[in-house]
């Protein structure tokens, strides 16, 4: 189970601090313990269908939303999560939703269960607070993304080309809650790559949490092609792109 006290030291919280200002990420190691992510984990296990469950990629992954309303364990990682980002951006947050999440192998590895998945989620901010509850490796769909591009200039220089951020048809629309990104094509972000930018896997221990600002970076799930990956992820700030489900 969870340590008697909150694994979000002052310290730690002054580390997160100057790094989401610089890096717009932070990794914490060993913040929960094996037994913790365990329960997690079983509870992901036990839980296949209902509100807020999605299955997706043929039955591969399995997505739970609101799973803070769901599982004693999942709550109590939400709430110290509400505490330490808001100590970190000194501000009061709530997280909108939990996503806890199941991935296993992929069946069929085609180009529609493989490309299309980098991306960024708004062009403003998007905080998460990941739980890894499985080891990670490349093998089993790893969280990547791309340092450097929450830079200004790369932004700014980006937001006209397209391709980049911006779903532009939308934007000028303006309909409802149509989401003002879209994915990143793949091709484009080789083009990053030779350019000298490089990727950066969250290869990590279950326990490992992980503070990130998903709509500055450029990310993805790597596709799960061998193991399996479980992780919780809190969602803070933008209000588009997540499910918040009343059971």
């Amino acid at each position: 189970m969870l340590r008697n006290s909150s694994p979000y030291t002052s310290e730690i919280i002054l580390e997160a601090r100057k790094a989401m200002k610089k890096d717009c990420f932070y990794v914490i190691p060993d913040a929960y313990s094996q037994d913790f992510c365990n329960e997690i984990r079983n509870n992901i296990d036990q839980t296949s269908s209902g509100i807020g469950v999605e299955i997706n990629y043929e039955g591969t992954e399995t997505r739970i939303w609101s799973a803070q309303k769901r599982f004693s364990a999942v709550k109590r990682f939400n709430d110290e999560s509400n505490k330490f980002i808001s100590s970190v951006l000194n501000e009061k947050m709530n997280a909108g939703t939990v996503l806890a999440i199941k991935n296993s192998p992929l069946p069929n590895q085609d180009k529609k269960n493989v490309k299309g998945r980098w991306h960024a989620d708004s062009f403003n901010s998007q905080e998460k607070i990941f739980l890894f509850l499985s080891d990670t490796t490349e093998e089993s769909g790893p969280l990547e993304f791309i340092p450097n591009t929450h830079k200004t200039f790369f932004r700014l220089r980006k937001a006209l080309e397209p391709g980049f951020f911006f779903n532009h048809f939308n934007m000028l629309l303006k309909k409802g809650n149509i989401r003002q990104y879209q994915s990143i094509p793949d091709a484009k972000v080789k083009n990053l790559f030779k350019s000298g930018y490089e990727v950066k896997s969250v290869l990590v221990k279950a326990g490992t949490v992980l503070l990130i600002d998903t709509a500055k970076l450029i990310h993805r799930a790597k596709p799960c092609l061998g193991g399996e990956r479980y992780a919780l992820t809190s969602y803070y700030r933008a209000k588009e792109g997540y499910h918040d489900y009343d059971l």
